[in-house]
């Protein structure tokens, strides 16, 4: 019988003592490397099934946490359309069907830029409506808001000289500047806390959408356009899209008030 040949390993520590040895076969050396090279392998193998799905599944946590933090978006942005579209359906059934824009998303547009860059700069304690906008006489009061059968008024008619300064009742942020057929030269503030402000039937206006004014600037000139008798300013307020009577707000009109109710 042949003898199997052997190999002798020796360890040694760094200070001599100690040491030891041991044998090994051939075959043994030989089964050992198979056994080293199966694990390496082996390793390599589960590495590349399963590191692809780790990373998958990587992925798919990413895009998922990309996906809500897109959908917490559309949500902000759809309720920021909801207003918008509340404000410009407020603003459209105001001023009606004859309103006269070159580009129809303008008050859209506005809206939009109101809200994400002026609003900021509106102060809560300055958007109610208390600068009185010219002055003058009252010749006609608010009257059947709440009936569209009959000859609604949503506001205020004050007459006063053509060309007298028409003033922002408070400060905001033009988000309508441009003709009617009804009121003429028109234009609209945006007061911030829902608060909107009308002025109508002027001779020129001063401003420009997305102007942002003072309490007091001046933003037109009293004129008598649109469907108008005489030079007067149509004034009205508007708070959470409903129109509320300015005199309300402007008690001391009942001074310089021509008529109590104008049938």
């Amino acid at each position: 019988m042949v003898e199997q040949k052997k190999y002798t390993f020796m360890i040694i520590p760094n200070d001599e003592k100690d040491s030891w040895s041991f044998d090994l076969g051939k075959a043994t050396l030989k089964w050992i490397g198979i056994l080293i090279i199966s694990l390496i392998f082996g390793s390599l193998l589960v590495l590349s099934i399963f590191l692809p799905k780790l990373t998958y599944l990587r992925n798919i946590e990413h895009n998922y946490e990309k996906l809500i933090s897109e959908r917490m978006q559309v949500f902000q942005l759809s309720q920021d359309l909801k207003k918008i579209k509340q404000m410009d359906q407020m603003v459209r059934n105001t001023l009606g069907e004859k309103l006269d824009i070159d580009n129809p998303v303008v008050i859209e547009d506005s809206t939009i830029s109101l809200f994400k860059v002026q609003e900021k700069r509106i102060s809560q304690l300055k958007n109610i409506p208390s600068h009185a906008p010219i002055n003058g006489y009252v010749s006609k009061h608010i009257r059947n808001i709440d009936n569209f059968l009959k000859d609604t008024h949503y506001g205020i008619d004050i007459i006063a000289k053509e060309g007298d300064p028409v003033m922002a009742a408070a400060k905001g942020v033009v988000v309508f500047s441009g003709w009617n057929y009804e009121f003429g030269n028109m234009i609209i503030l945006y007061h911030g806390d829902d608060y909107f402000t009308h002025y109508g039937h002027n001779k020129k206006n001063l401003k420009h959408q997305l102007d942002v004014v003072d309490k007091g600037e001046i933003i037109a000139l009293v004129g008598s356009t649109g469907i108008s008798s005489g030079p007067h300013l149509h004034f009205e307020i508007w708070r959470e899209f409903k129109p509320v009577d300015p005199l309300l707000y402007f008690p001391e009109f009942s001074n310089t008030d021509l008529t109590l109710y104008n049938d």
